[in-house]
């Protein structure tokens, strides 16, 4: 009897996986108000039976698909910290990752989400925990990375506050216009950067 629930327990969980997998593929390429639930089981190969016996609705999927997203950025961003000494070296390569991530649909399934779900207080509170989240970490990060004499002028959370706004504002952007990328914000971070570098 025990072998048997297992059984099961492992094969909801697999079953879970792959409509998490197949939601997060559609949203990020179609955007979370053109993906329906019924798209996402069909991806998956499963019924929508399957769909709400694991997830209450579709922004209940997609705030596990948002937050595994989060998880996988802090990860790629403490690597990065963690492995490079050469600040200018970890700066190109957090350019390279923030232009990934702005054409990844990413930041455009967060802006989606939290104007289809504006209206529910739940959601809105615990979207606004991972915003504060996403701060918090970005602050570390930059605590790390950043010379001692930018932190003595402007506060690594009150950075990484900025930088969250900036991102906002380029998602919208560039969902208004494709051709826009985060290059002149970041050519005027390495300007900052090398005005207060030591040497």
């Amino acid at each position: 009897m025990g072998r048997v629930a297992n059984s099961r327990t492992i094969a909801q969980a697999e079953t879970k996986r792959q409509l998490v997998e197949s939601a997060r593929e559609l949203m990020l390429t179609e955007g979370y108000g053109a993906t329906s639930v019924a798209a996402i089981t069909q991806r998956a190969g499963f019924t929508t039976g399957a769909f709400y016996s694991n997830f209450d609705s579709k922004a209940d999927v997609a705030l596990v698909v948002l937050d595994s997203l989060q998880s996988e950025a802090r990860e790629h961003l403490a690597g990065l910290v963690g492995t490079s000494a050469d600040l200018a070296k970890a700066v190109e390569q957090i350019r390279s990752w923030i232009t990934h991530t702005l054409d990844s649909g990413w930041p455009r399934l967060e802006l989606e989400f939290a104007l289809a779900n504006r209206g529910d207080s739940t959601i809105v509170a615990t979207e606004g925990a991972r915003n504060r989240s996403a701060v918090d970490n970005i602050s570390g990060v930059l605590s790390k990375l950043l010379p001692t004499a930018v932190l003595d002028m402007v506060p690594s959370r009150r950075l990484a506050d900025l930088i969250l706004d900036l991102s906002f504002g380029l998602a919208v952007r560039k969902i208004v216009d494709p051709s826009v990328t985060p290059d002149h914000v970041l050519d005027l971070v390495d300007e900052l950067l090398s005005a207060v570098a030591p040497g």
